[in-house]
């Protein structure tokens, strides 16, 4: 896989609002998915669908302890561009400057 497919893949990973959600909860740092399920208010089955996405990407990890798995953010950077994204469309942005037409 070339890296403008590697890329592609991550923005269709990102491309779905409720993987941006989970990725903003996984923030703040891992967390269950029976955690996932209270926080969102989703089935198991669709958070669990929807980690496997993001996992598939490569942007988390899983870590099983007993009887619970745990998710995080493969990449701290993450919660950053995440932050960034969320920054970047926020009401309080400057305003655009003019391109010249040409």
């Amino acid at each position: 896989m070339n890296t403008s497919q590697q890329h592609a893949a991550l923005f269709q990973a990102l491309g779905h609002p409720e993987r941006l959600h989970i990725l903003e909860i996984l923030g703040r740092g891992p967390v269950c998915v029976c955690e996932l399920v209270m926080m969102t208010g989703k089935r198991q089955a669709y958070i669990s669908q929807q980690l496997a996405a993001l996992r598939d990407a490569g942007l988390v990890i899983a870590k099983r302890q007993g009887w619970n798995v745990f998710y995080q953010l493969n990449d701290i950077r993450l919660a950053e561009l995440e932050k960034m994204v969320s920054d970047l469309f926020s009401s309080e942005r400057p305003a655009r400057p003019k391109l010249p037409r040409g």
